[in-house]
């Protein structure tokens, strides 16, 4: 007698729009951070080293606490060393960077050697304040043939005060 006929639903053309205006403001949000984003790390200037007088002075409060360096491989199958650390910084001075000398040993004699910067500015990492700490991880994975993964070390080669 009665027969009522499904309507189609019309939901979707209420929600697609929204979808759309939220899909384009995330493409339009990353495209901004995109383009705000660092510009590729370039040399950095007024580092502190040894035989300068600040860096005699301030070096004994800013300590490298090793927390391990391991020997893996990379997705193309070649080794690569991986050293974790903790800087800890126990002065009164802001660091913005702290450049690590790392040595690779067969046995006792000196292999290789790379100076790497595993604190810098950027956009997202802030300076060392006085009396706190952080961690970094630097890969390592140019290694000479020659090194037959004896023994690695890392240690703290230079560093520069926060403006």
């Amino acid at each position: 007698m009665f027969e009522t006929q499904p309507q189609k639903s019309r939901t979707i053309w209420k929600v697609l729009p929204v979808a759309i205006v939220i899909f384009a403001g995330l493409v339009v949000g990353a495209a901004y951070l995109q383009r705000t984003a660092a510009p590729p790390p370039g040399p950095v200037e007024g580092v502190l080293r040894a035989g300068d007088a600040d860096f005699d002075w301030y070096n004994k409060y800013v300590m490298l606490e090793s927390r391990g360096i391991k020997m893996g491989k990379n997705f193309a199958g070649k080794r690569m060393v991986m050293f974790s650390g903790v800087v800890e910084n126990g002065g009164e001075k802001r660091l913005d960077v702290v450049e690590v000398k790392l040595t690779l040993f067969n046995y006792d004699e000196p292999v290789f050697d790379r100076l790497s910067l595993p604190i810098r500015p950027a956009p997202h990492t802030p300076p060392i304040e006085p009396l706190k700490s952080r961690a970094f991880t630097v890969y390592l994975e140019d290694i000479p043939g020659e090194w037959m993964a004896s023994r690695a070390e890392m240690e703290i080669h230079g560093f520069r005060f926060a403006n």
